[in-house]
């Protein structure tokens, strides 16, 4: 690089502004700073993806589970109206008919609690966890 007497007056100004010259360490010190600061871009786009996966996860099971719950009313609600009918002799089946749509229905309701309680309740949000402890072990 040129020496500063050989410059411009404008441009000797300029150079004494900016400093004494660049050494190998700032370039290394540089590279490593732009390294964390591209680790900690894809870390934060990694947890906002996240973030967005798990709301979207989140109305989707509300939304599933409602709908379920609704369903699962609607059943208990018939079964124990065909169940006062037929007390009240308004219906008439034969028994092992009754008890068999009984049991029946019945079994639905606890297999649909099954599924809620299976499916729609599980914890999914260990994943990103295990992917952030892993990148820092590759350190």
């Amino acid at each position: 690089m040129a020496d500063k007497a050989d410059l411009p007056a404008s441009m000797q100004k300029l150079v004494t502004a900016i400093g004494r010259p660049v050494t190998s360490e700032d370039l290394d010190i540089y590279g490593r700073l732009q390294a964390i600061q591209d680790e900690s871009h894809r870390l934060r786009t990694v947890l906002a993806a996240w973030k967005n996966q798990q709301a979207q996860d989140r109305g989707l099971r509300e939304k599933y589970a409602t709908w379920l719950m609704i369903a699962m009313g609607a059943q208990i609600a018939v079964i124990n109206v065909v169940y006062i009918l037929m007390g009240c002799n308004v219906l008439t089946f034969e028994p092992w008919t009754a008890r068999t749509f009984i049991m029946a229905v019945f079994a639905e309701v606890a297999a649909l609690v099954f599924v809620v309680v299976k499916y729609l309740f599980t914890p999914s949000g260990d994943k990103i966890l295990y992917l952030i402890r892993r990148k820092r072990s590759e350190k």
